[in-house]
């Protein structure tokens, strides 16, 4: 683990605001989907973390920790780590050198951004392939059923694969004379086609002098980068990005997808709880889960009006109290309805 690069990386994404454990890292950066965890990400601003860094142990996290207490960037209190002003200014320095993404669509995109990635560079593959009329290679994508998903993407296209090829070499074109030369020289280093084998990530990270974890944050930052290009210029990537947003249930977990879908169409907490078999609280959950990764904007009519105003008028003159304040002060609140006014506040007044 390269400690400078991870150390600036992490830093960066802090703001005065955030205040983390070690163990609330692991669970960001491994990318649990519970409520809590999710809140934790919208409290303290980590949204790119999330789900970045699956195989990073608690011990590793403990020892990033320590490492930043060691630098002095950060000073912890009661085991919650927060930037100090030697922090603040090393985040600065960091963002200058590598502007890092990190608003709300880094949390919707968390899974969508790896598989583009790895489907952008099949799509080359077989864009290749297929122009030398070989049908005999080892696919990028090794699974049977990402291949079949891939193959829908195609006749979902409606044009004949020549026409697909000049069209996704034509944009690829484009996207490389768009980007900064490194940029565009990593990206192409990983394609495979006909005669050709991509670069593995060592031999990659090797090149460009990366470490493991500076390797897997270019990545995510230049697959979500590829996609905010004008979309009128890149139409089969911007495409194959929307279409791979959908089959990653577009940043939700599946089963808070269907909730959605079906509270979407009117029915009532109790009513999906009952068709889907699960208990109402499961569907509370899932609610969460929207409103924190997709910013659902329905969630309002699952709150009692008279909480709701009263919520917001007590979080309002006091930012800190707690759930269990809160209910002394309003009748039958339940933390539901307080955690939906806690994320409603922070995401409008920070």
């Amino acid at each position: 683990m390269n400690a400078d690069f991870f150390a600036g990386f992490i830093v960066s994404l802090f703001n005065e605001k955030t205040s983390v454990t070690t163990k609330q890292l692991s669970l960001i950066a491994a990318g649990k989907r519970t409520p809590s965890v999710l809140f934790n990400v919208e409290k303290n601003n980590l949204y790119t973390l999330f789900g970045l860094f699956p195989e990073v142990s608690l011990k590793g996290w403990e020892r990033v920790g320590q490492t930043l207490l060691d630098y002095r960037l950060v000073k912890s209190t009661e085991d919650a780590l927060s930037l100090t002003e030697k922090g603040f200014k090393a985040r600065e320095s960091f963002i200058t050198d590598f502007p890092v993404n990190n608003g709300l669509e880094q949390l919707r995109y968390s899974t969508t951004k790896p598989l583009y990635w790895n489907r952008m560079i099949f799509t080359t593959q077989v864009f290749s392939e297929y122009s030398y009329k070989n049908k005999q290679y080892v696919p990028y994508l090794s699974s049977l059923e990402d291949q079949r998903n891939m193959k829908k993407w195609l006749v979902e296209q409606g044009r004949p694969m020549d026409e697909l090829a000049q069209e996704w070499f034509r944009e690829l074109k484009a996207l490389f004379q768009s980007l900064p030369a490194k940029e565009a020289d990593f990206i192409a280093g990983h394609f495979s086609g006909h005669h050709v084998s991509g670069s593995t990530s060592r031999q990659l990270q090797e090149r460009y002098g990366l470490s493991k974890e500076h390797y897997t944050v270019f990545i995510d930052q230049l697959s979500y980068k590829i996609v905010q290009h004008d979309n009128k210029r890149f139409p089969l990537l911007l495409s194959l990005w929307n279409r791979t947003h959908l089959d990653c249930d577009e940043g939700l977990s599946h089963s808070a997808r269907l909730s959605r879908r079906m509270l979407e169409r009117g029915k009532g907490i109790d009513e999906v709880a009952v068709e889907r078999k699960l208990k109402a609280n499961t569907i509370r959950e899932h609610i969460l889960e929207c409103v924190l990764i997709t910013d659902w904007p329905h969630f309002k009519q699952y709150i009692r009006p008279d909480h709701y105003t009263a919520c917001h008028t007590l979080i309002g003159a006091d930012p800190a109290v707690s759930y269990a304040e809160a209910k002394n002060e309003i009748t039958d609140l339940d933390f539901f309805t307080f955690r939906l006014i806690e994320i409603e506040r922070m995401r409008r007044h920070g």
